[in-house]
């Protein structure tokens, strides 16, 4: 058995030259052995930068690079299907950022392609990797704040001052919009804590003429036996992303739930406990390379053939509320959460 993963990267998206990249090349079980990129140039500055020893001029050439066991996917929301189902015909693992695609129907062709192909999945939310949030479930689960009845979820980022047009966030044709960027994070949220689907969902959003895509977003997701959840995201606000668990007996917060600092730069995080009195008990955490902690464990599934951690079904539910909620927001009526058949 190989001790380290080879990756391959395709693309020099922002999120992989200065988080996820720098995370591999730091992690004990993997390396990044190559770079594709359509502008070599660039990439080979890129490359230089982050002890990348080689890049190729096309990601079909990544995909042929016998020396490549895995994929990283940070290309545009648009063109993660393309991508990954080719990379699972060419026998390579991929870890793909999220959203893995722009709907449910296309996320399960994917996962579909590598259940075929016998290959790896997984959707890169690294957020779901930091010990905080498995405190917070284990904390629900001891009935620390009592029966859990309602969730607030909230992720926002201001990019609107002034916006970039070449930013693929504003770019409709290529998966933008608030929902798809940071909705998927605060839904993912809602599901982790009540541990199960919502049935219904309704929705508001703010689409900005100039780019036709949402640059904001509310919802209400409801589960079952009267729990319900109120998620939110933005590019017109700054506050960051955070998540609160109301229970019967209490409410635990999460401040700093889904960037406690980024890559080496990670600060502490903490969860904040209060009772039914008022009372708050404050659990700090030490800073944590959460990308790092990501790829480590993807790396250790792939390299002993073990299922993932997330399940690649996982994406096809999240995929499916986020088509609820963009339904509602377009739809005077909430929409039922159906399963795919």
């Amino acid at each position: 058995m190989a001790s380290r993963l080879h990756w391959g990267v395709m693309g020099a998206a922002e999120i992989g030259r200065t988080q996820v990249i720098p995370a591999i090349q730091e992690s004990v079980n993997g390396v990044v052995v190559a770079l594709a990129s359509r502008d070599v140039g660039k990439a080979r500055e890129y490359a230089q930068a982050l002890r990348i020893p080689r890049v190729v001029a096309s990601y079909e050439a990544l995909l042929a690079d016998p020396d490549v066991d895995a994929i990283y996917i940070p290309l545009p929301n648009s063109l993660h299907a393309e991508w990954a189902i080719r990379a699972a015909e060419a026998g390579k693992a991929v870890l793909c950022e999220k959203p893995l695609a722009t709907n449910a129907q296309t996320a399960q062709m994917i996962v579909n392609a590598f259940s075929r192909h016998g290959v790896a999945l997984m959707e890169g939310f690294m957020y779901r990797f930091h010990p905080q949030h498995r405190r917070v479930r284990e904390l629900i689960a001891q009935g620390a704040i009592g029966e859990v009845r309602e969730v607030r979820a909230h992720l926002s980022v201001k990019l609107m001052n002034p916006p970039d047009p070449a930013n693929v966030r504003f770019q409709s044709a290529l998966g933008g919009g608030a929902l798809l960027d940071m909705g998927c994070y605060v839904v993912n949220i809602a599901r982790m804590v009540f541990g199960c689907e919502p049935t219904r969902a309704n929705a508001t959003w703010v689409v900005d003429p100039r780019f036709d895509v949402d640059v904001g977003m509310t919802g209400i997701l409801e589960f079952s036996n009267g729990r319900v959840a109120s998620v939110s995201c933005s590019f017109i606000a700054g506050g960051q992303g955070t998540y609160t668990v109301i229970g019967t007996e209490g409410l635990i917060e999460v401040p700093r739930a889904i960037l406690p600092g980024m890559g080496s730069r990670a600060a502490e995080a903490l969860i904040v406990l209060v009772d039914a009195d008022g009372n708050r008990r404050e659990e700090h955490f030490a800073p944590v390379n959460q990308y790092r902690l990501m790829s480590e464990a993807f790396a250790s599934a792939v390299l002993t053939a073990q299922p993932v951690p997330f399940a690649p079904d996982d994406a096809v539910a999240n995929m499916r509320v986020l088509d609820a909620l963009a339904a509602a927001a377009r739809s005077p009526r909430a929409q039922n959460i159906g399963v795919a058949e």
